[in-house]
């Protein structure tokens, strides 16, 4: 399956607009309470410029860059990341996924977002395999 891809391949772009409701949402499904991402005035209070994306949010956007790219007969097996800079919502994120090392049926992808400003506000690599992925 890795015959369809060379080192230095960058899967498509995900651009995703972050809302305040979709945070507000995220907060409730993952039972997250910190306020930051929910409570402007609270997240000001903390020393935010507002409402902050929360790291898994931005984990799972960089992922879906992935397995969107990539498409099903892929799975994500190991994923390492770290946040360089907060993100405040409104905003609109842009995910890249590059491909660094093809090893059989796997492959490593180097992920970054860069964040409204143009700065890289997460990086990180993932795994992945075809070895046990549904087909």
């Amino acid at each position: 399956m890795s015959d369809n891809f060379r080192v230095g391949d960058e899967l498509p772009r995900l651009r995703h607009t972050v809302t305040t409701f979709q945070l507000f949402r995220y907060s409730a499904v993952t039972w997250n309470p910190h306020r930051i991402h929910f409570d402007e005035p609270h997240a000001r209070e903390e020393g935010h410029a507002g409402l902050a994306l929360h790291s898994h949010l931005r984990a799972a956007l960089a992922l879906r860059c992935i397995t969107e790219g990539l498409g099903p007969a892929w799975r994500v097996t190991n994923v390492d990341y770290r946040l360089r800079k907060p993100v405040y919502a409104p905003a609109e994120v842009v995910y890249t996924a590059r491909i660094t090392v093809i090893d059989g049926d796997s492959m490593t992808v180097e992920l970054s977002e860069e964040s409204p400003s143009g700065e890289v506000g997460f990086e990180g690599t993932a795994r992945v395999s075809t070895t046990g992925a549904a087909t």
